[in-house]
């Protein structure tokens, strides 16, 4: 199912080449492009139905066909992507003088790749024209706009735009694993629906795949006994250190793609920061907090009362890779103190796991304390992933007491029959 949805994605980030029917001949003049750079949020959604084709026309939110209400819904506008403009009316027109027509001239650029059109570029000498970097415009993030003439020396123009950056962006919660694809307009372009009037308004949506992951862990308990129990009740904050070294916690979700760093001095105390705390199985989840690649921690804030809060800072190491599988295909596990944790793609952590409950993260309880919070004891032969609440381990107190009236109630019975 994974590689089924990662292939299916693999094909949606490449953005889809528009072409239009092209009359004869067209007024010379300038022509407006519009970028709508839309971001899809992983594979955690269906998208085995979706399916939009740039036409030229702007989205209009008010009347929308299925496609583009799903375009809309699944995705959200990206600031910072950068797109050159590469002046190809050469080309375009050679082209046509071999028997091409724009059909075929446009599916040559389809075909490739991101990197191949980039190379394509150098070894043609194709001259940039225009860089544009996408911004918020009328309340609309994603939005890159230029304008470029519709002839160029008499000959009807052609425009290559590629997507070649990414502007760093530290709390977007997401990392973009897929640019999109090449984007080839060779005017005149014609009116989808009205016939006979040409396009001077040209809006494209480019398209990407993020790449978000989740992390998870189990919050167990060592008994004196030396028994393994589920913690109930055990706070965390998660950090990332910033690139001056700083540690910062995560906050709340600023929008879709955005999460929020703070610092704290009492991160515990600090309503700020965002709190994970550990269920009745000892689940730990991130939920829908979803995180990029990169390297984080969980601080454990508050054990639970009966267990020493023996953990460092450090003590929950979070690893997340760059991509869902590696350069030969295998697959990309969330490490958590260097444990492989199993993948949920449906952001909820599968009932199995919970049973098995890893990876662990131990407190060992107090020896001087008779309290152990709240708590389950772990048996991962019988477990069913419902653990009834029990208190695994009676204190020495308890036990000696109960030998006591043991005790008292023999005497007392041998008594009475000698009696």
């Amino acid at each position: 199912m994974l590689k089924r949805l990662l292939l299916f994605f693999a094909a949606l980030a490449c953005a889809l080449p528009f072409i239009g029917n092209r009359p004869a001949q067209a007024a010379d003049g300038e022509v407006t492009i519009t970028l709508h750079k839309r971001v899809f949020r992983d594979v955690r959604v269906d998208w085995d139905n979706f399916y939009y084709q740039n036409d030229g026309l702007v989205i209009d939110p008010n009347n929308l066909i299925p496609e583009e209400q799903a375009l809309l819904d699944g995705s959200y506008g990206l600031n910072g992507v950068h797109f050159r403009v590469y002046d190809a009316t050469d080309l375009f027109q050679t082209a046509k003088d071999s028997g091409q027509n724009a059909t075929e001239f446009v599916a040559k650029f389809n075909q490739m790749t991101r990197r191949e059109a980039m190379k394509f570029v150098q070894d043609e000498g194709l001259t940039e024209i225009d860089h544009v970097v996408t911004r918020t415009v009328d309340n609309e993030d994603g939005i890159a706009r230029g304008t470029v003439p519709s002839r160029i020396d008499g000959k009807s123009a052609a425009y290559l735009i590629l997507e070649t950056e990414i502007d760093p962006d530290k709390l977007l919660n997401i990392d973009i694993n897929m640019h999109s694809s090449p984007m080839m307009i060779a005017l005149p372009v014609a009116h989808p629906r009205n016939e006979g009037e040409m396009l001077t308004d040209i809006h494209l949506y480019p398209k990407n795949v993020g790449y978000i992951r989740d992390p998870y862990f189990f919050k167990f308990g060592k008994t004196v006994a030396g028994d393994d129990v589920r913690l109930q009740g055990a706070i965390f904050a998660l950090f990332q250190y910033d690139d001056n070294g700083n540690k910062i916690y995560l906050s709340m979700m600023e929008n879709d793609l955005k999460n929020r760093w703070v610092t704290s001095t009492d991160p515990l105390n600090d309503t700020e920061v965002n709190k994970f705390i550990s269920d009745k199985d000892g689940l730990v989840n991130t939920g829908e907090r979803f995180l990029p690649s990169g390297t984080y921690y969980f601080e454990e804030l508050r054990s639970v009362p009966g267990y020493i809060n023996d953990l460092t800072e450090t003590s929950v190491k979070v690893e997340i890779p760059t991509s869902w599988t590696d350069d030969d295909g295998n697959f990309n596990p969330v490490l958590v103190n260097g444990e492989a944790m199993d993948e949920c793609i449906s952001g909820v952590v599968r009932p199995e796991t919970i049973v098995k409950g890893r990876p662990r993260v131990y407190n060992h309880q107090d020896p001087s304390s008779s309290n152990q919070g709240s708590t389950t004891q772990d048996d991962d032969t019988t477990s069913t992933g419902n653990l009834p609440q029990t208190g695994a381990t009676m204190s020495i107190a308890l036990v000696v007491l109960g030998l006591l009236v043991m005790t008292f109630a023999g005497t007392a019975a041998r008594r009475r029959r000698h009696q």
